[in-house]
């Protein structure tokens, strides 16, 4: 014979509320995740531009900047375009080779990093769970070493451009992972998937009777 039970009781105006937030996002981790496609885009662009340039983007960027600022370039403080233009055979090769391979360093960790943002925001954008947000930032901070490297350098504007749009985004991507509202939705999505016990059966005499 069945046991008696006594059905749960249904859930009162408050849960069902907590429980209607909890399936809300909130606009702060939205902005997170967009900001965080900015960032990631802007990064790979510009390791693209840099990647595609090669060679020739270095030397551009030499003579662009060597009037003003030749000891970026590794030349003396007095050197002028016009005595770059006169420089030949592996001298010039090797100025211009290093140069692109500093701008092909700088690209490569810039892309590297903007991949584990992109994992991490991934990772995060459904329940902000706080351990993806921790890995989330350190990812974040560590990709704005490479963009700082490039903005306070005299590399060509399209990649400094892309560079300061990376940084920026990342900036706002930080601050949205911790802000009160991705705080809040973590914390019920976090309660919404613990296990709810099931409520005692109500004692009786072992026959399905309730107790007299």
């Amino acid at each position: 014979m069945s046991q008696y039970q006594v059905a749960p009781a249904p859930p009162g105006p408050r849960s069902a509320a907590r429980a209607a937030r909890a399936t809300r996002r909130p606009g702060s981790l939205t902005t997170l995740v967009w900001t965080s496609a900015v960032s990631v885009v802007s990064a790979v662009i510009g390791a693209v531009v840099v990647f595609a340039g090669g060679d020739g983007l270095a030397e551009e960027n030499i003579l662009d900047v060597v009037d003003d600022h030749p000891d970026v370039v590794g030349l003396p403080s007095n050197t002028s375009a016009a005595d770059i233009k006169s420089l030949s055979g592996p001298l010039w090769d090797e100025l211009v080779s290093e140069r692109a391979g500093t701008l092909a360093a700088r690209a490569g960790f810039a892309l590297f990093t903007a991949v584990a943002v992109l994992v991490f925001t991934l990772c995060a954008r459904k329940k902000a769970a706080t351990w993806t947000r921790v890995l989330l930032t350190i990812s974040g901070v560590i990709a704005l070493f490479p963009h700082f490297l490039i903005l306070g350098d005299y590399e060509p504007d399209s990649v400094m451009a892309f560079s300061f749009v990376t940084l920026l985004a990342t900036v706002a991507l930080i601050v949205c992972a911790w802000l009160p509202g991705t705080n809040r939705y973590a914390r019920e999505r976090k309660a919404a998937a613990a296990p709810v016990a099931a409520p005692p059966a109500a004692p009786g005499d072992g026959y399905g009777h309730p107790p007299r």
